[in-house]
């Protein structure tokens, strides 16, 4: 969360002076019954510029960090296919790989023999 005097992102749980913030409701005509997000003291000393936020626009904060969140999220998920699918696939070729060098290993060994036996 931003504290600073200007803007605060999402939903604010202190001021910039460090006090608690307070949920009031609007009782202007502009904004009737609109929640918003005021600081403790922000009620007394209306002449400092303490914090105030509309509760609407930061769950709008909220809703965004979430989303940008789950995207990253979504990002590193469909890498970590892509690296096990890397992975699983070199890890088949290196036992196809030693299975088919066994399996000739078994056939010359037998042939060996075979002609040993001649």
């Amino acid at each position: 969360m931003n504290t600073s005097r200007r803007h605060s992102y999402g939903v604010p749980s202190r001021c910039w002076c460090g006090k608690g913030v307070v949920i009031f409701y609007s009782r202007t005509d502009d904004n009737p019954y609109r929640r918003f997000y005021r600081c403790e003291i922000g009620t007394q000393r209306k002449k400092e510029n303490h914090l105030f936020k509309w509760v609407d626009e930061a769950l709008l904060d909220e809703i965004r960090r979430v989303e940008a969140e789950q995207g990253r999220i979504v990002e590193e998920i469909e890498d970590l296919k892509s690296s096990m699918t890397q992975r699983i696939e070199e890890e088949v070729r290196k036992q196809k790989n030693s299975l088919e060098l066994g399996f000739l290993g078994s056939i010359l060994w037998l042939f060996g023999r075979l002609r040993s036996q001649e």
